[in-house]
């Protein structure tokens, strides 16, 4: 049984909601509060999984009730479904929430919102899962030009300059940024030299995703040999990212999709990256099982960890506070199969490019390798036909990485 909590001040949309989502019992039970104030003693008095909150209500307002219950209450997922026209602002003010719905809404995305956050909360809620990441000691907090550069977007009045100034401080971010911005992705005849115009053009999700993969990698004090293997999962990653997003343009999806993509792309392998600073022999004897036995990797990590790397990368993400359809994203990548869609997405952008970028390098090394992308999958959103198109896009991206990375 889920418990879900929903808060509104009008108790017309409450009652609203009482009545169409009447059919989602028994498994959900379902309780409504008409003010920040009695959310909390709701919460304080039953167990709650998920709370979906108005924004604006007189006394103590949405932001401020996610706030106070991400403190007390911090396993509950916290959504904003408000008709609060200046969507932007609302984005930039309400930090505790995971998700912001726009009233109105459908039923049908409410529902499905809820259902795939409950979803998640079931995979990352694994006793294996949480103590392979609490025996991580370095995962105490995300690095220091992250953190340095998300508390400086916070501030609506943050300039461009300061912005840059920050990333010019970090030698290796400013040297991945200029990497990034000069790939295929931005198919630009000219070479992007400025820091200040890189970061225009690179936007601030993939920016701040840029940052977490550095600040990870510079962690690892291992030895060189193994250093090269890291970064080269960071540029694989980048790689993945600009494809996926590529992929997603050809494919039409929505701009803001589009622009959303190289992050999630990127930060889809994550959880590798920290697998490998940190449990590297481990690690060594995975990929070993890999290549001898012919299983997937997130299935040797599983039974070498007890969990696999998009289970580690998204719980992670989810603590350090990146968006839930990021976290989703990354959790889920491997098999978007098992979301409830059946039209292209963020995550079948993904999925297809990791798979198109590892056998487009496997292909330019000899390796006659069969493909491991699900057809059938393909064809249940109607994009069988669409494959061919898509590794295309991938061997043009690959080889530009090759020319970035000599």
């Amino acid at each position: 049984m889920n418990h879900i909590l929903f808060v509104d001040d009008d108790e017309n949309i409450l009652n609203g909601l009482r009545r169409r989502l009447h059919g989602m019992r028994p498994d959900w039970e379902m309780a409504f509060a008409t003010s920040a104030a009695q959310a909390m003693e709701m919460a304080n008095t039953m167990p709650l999984d998920v709370i979906i909150t108005d924004m604006r209500m007189p006394g103590m307002d949405g932001a401020s009730l996610l706030g106070a219950l991400q403190k007390s209450h911090p396993h509950i997922t916290r959504i904003i479904l408000s008709g609060f026209a200046e969507e932007e602002a609302v984005l930039r003010t309400v930090g505790p929430a995971h998700q912001y719905l726009a009233k109105p809404c459908e039923d049908s995305l409410l529902v499905e919102t809820i259902e795939n956050a409950l979803d998640l909360r079931q995979l990352l809620a694994g006793d294996e899962l949480r103590s392979l990441v609490a025996s991580i000691e370095t995962l105490a907090s995300p690095p220091d030009t992250y953190l340095r550069l998300v508390k400086a977007l916070e501030d609506p009045k943050v300039s461009q300059e300061m912005i840059s100034q920050i990333v010019s401080s970090d030698i290796a971010l400013t040297a991945e940024v200029l990497k990034l911005t000069n790939s295929a992705y931005f198919a630009i005849a000219q070479k992007i030299s400025s820091v200040s115009h890189a970061v225009r053009m690179i936007g601030t999700e993939t920016l701040k995703a840029l940052a977490l993969f550095i600040g990870i990698f510079r962690g690892f004090d291992g030895p060189p040999s193994e250093a090269d293997k890291l970064l080269r999962l960071c540029h694989r990653s980048q790689q993945i990212g600009v494809t996926a997003a590529m992929i997603a343009e050809y494919e039409q999806l929505p701009r803001a999709i589009c622009q959303a993509v190289p992050s999630t792309g990127m930060l889809s392998h994550v959880g590798s990256l920290i697998l490998y600073a940190n449990r590297n022999q481990e690690m060594a004897e995975v990929i070993k099982r890999v290549e001898t036995e012919h299983i997937p990797i997130e299935q040797a990590e599983l039974e070498q960890f007890g969990a696999a790397h998009p289970e580690v990368g998204a719980y992670l993400l989810g603590l350090w506070g990146f968006p839930a359809p990021v976290v989703q994203a990354v959790a889920y990548h491997h098999r978007p199969m098992d979301q409830p869609h059946r039209e292209m997405n963020v995550l079948t952008s993904i999925y297809v490019a990791q798979h198109l970028t590892r056998e487009v390098g496997q292909k330019e090394s000899g390796i006659d390798a069969p493909s491991q992308i699900d057809l059938d999958y393909l064809a249940s959103i109607g994009k069988a036909d669409s494959l061919g198109e898509w590794e295309n896009i991938a061997r043009i991206v690959a080889d530009k990485y090759k020319s970035l990375t000599q």
